[in-house]
């Protein structure tokens, strides 16, 4: 008599159970004319139950994302009330870290200055920096405080940033200025520095000197505009980011925000720094995969809930640079590097600024 055949559970992922049937099978067949050598199936059992509780995590996991999930409107920009809950979040709140899985991607750009929008009107915040030299940013600030120059010009040294949803951005920016007096007003600035680049590992301490340097000076809100890899609080990387930094000198009043897609298409820059697009596809054995099986497929999802199931578990993310390679997540403890995350499921490419 042989050993009884495995049928499929429903706790399993249908491509996991499949490697656990085969996995099963064979060595069902092999040990059993091998009675003597009793280890192999040791070693089976322990991976099927790794499977088996790997499997019903995620269940687990996709069942508190659906139930506390924010479910977000399309592309609208007229009406906020589907970012209310954001008042509540920010309470107490100096900086909001806004990241983003890639710098090309346009419903990152489009839901970032909606949020930035609500934030202003709603939470007092004034100032807005992105991770561009500031020597860029104050010619786009004279636009948006004063309207002086001409904004596509000065949008010119923005590499990826120099696109039409930025662009909108700053033109809403300016029409909001418009009838407020100076100290009321919006005001853009940059935290990056071109001298930064040739040493990524100091990088994010600079920049975040920089940001420390502005909150302390004024006492003013700020928002941050950068990648996901800036704003993670860092609990994972092997070097700080500049969330890790801001982390220790602001504690709680900082509140980083990922935003995350598992596929679709992005623009990245090539060798002669030309806006170029690129398909893509997240793995599914990573956080982002999971949240694309969620009932909705534009959310927003509060991390450091003491009920989330993997807040103390090393998640990925997805994670694109701006210049086009293999995807390679990102590694995070979701509610520790990040307070919150905005899935979109499928986004497209960011829409280029035409000259």
């Amino acid at each position: 008599m042989g050993f009884p055949q495995i049928k499929s559970q429903e706790c399993f992922p249908r491509n996991l159970e499949k490697l656990a049937l085969g996995i099963w099978n064979f060595f069902s067949s092999s040990i059993y004319s091998i009675k003597q050598n009793i280890q192999p199936m040791k070693y089976l059992l322990s991976f099927l139950l790794f499977l088996s509780f790997n499997a019903q995590a995620q269940v687990d996991t996709l069942k508190w994302i659906n139930k506390n999930a924010q479910v977000l409107s399309s592309d609208a920009r007229t009406d906020q009330s589907d970012l209310s809950f954001l008042k509540k979040d920010l309470k107490g709140k100096n900086i909001v870290g806004l990241g983003e899985a890639s710098h090309g991607t346009h419903e990152f750009y489009v839901y970032k200055g909606r949020i930035i929008s609500y934030l202003i009107k709603n939470c007092g915040f004034s100032v807005i920096a992105f991770e561009v030299p500031d020597s860029i940013m104050l010619r786009i600030n004279s636009f948006v405080q004063h309207g002086q120059g001409n904004l596509n010009e000065a949008m010119q040294g923005l590499g990826l940033y120099s696109t039409e949803e930025i662009r909108d951005l700053f033109l809403n920016l300016r029409d909001y200025n418009k009838n407020k007096k100076s100290d009321k007003q919006v005001r853009l600035t940059g935290f990056d520095s071109k001298d930064y680049w040739v040493d990524p590992i100091s990088r994010d301490r600079f920049m975040a000197e920089n940001v420390t340097k502005m909150v302390r000076a004024k006492d003013d809100k700020i928002i941050l505009w950068a990648h996901n890899v800036h704003i993670l609080k860092d609990t994972t990387a092997k070097f700080m980011s500049m969330g890790g930094y801001l982390r220790k000198d602001f504690d709680d009043r900082y509140f980083a925000l990922a935003l995350d897609t598992y596929e679709g298409s992005v623009n990245v820059l090539d060798q002669d720094r030309k806006f170029e697009s690129h398909n893509f596809q997240t793995n599914e054995h990573t956080l982002s995969g999971l949240m694309s099986k969620a009932k909705a497929s534009r959310f927003y999802l509060k991390f450091d809930e003491k009920t989330n199931p993997s807040r103390a578990n090393i998640s990925l993310i997805t994670n694109i640079y701006s210049n086009w390679q293999n995807l390679k997540p990102l590694p995070i403890r979701p509610g520790r590097d990040f307070d919150a995350v905005l899935f979109i499921k499928n986004t497209k490419p960011s829409i280029e600024l035409k000259q």
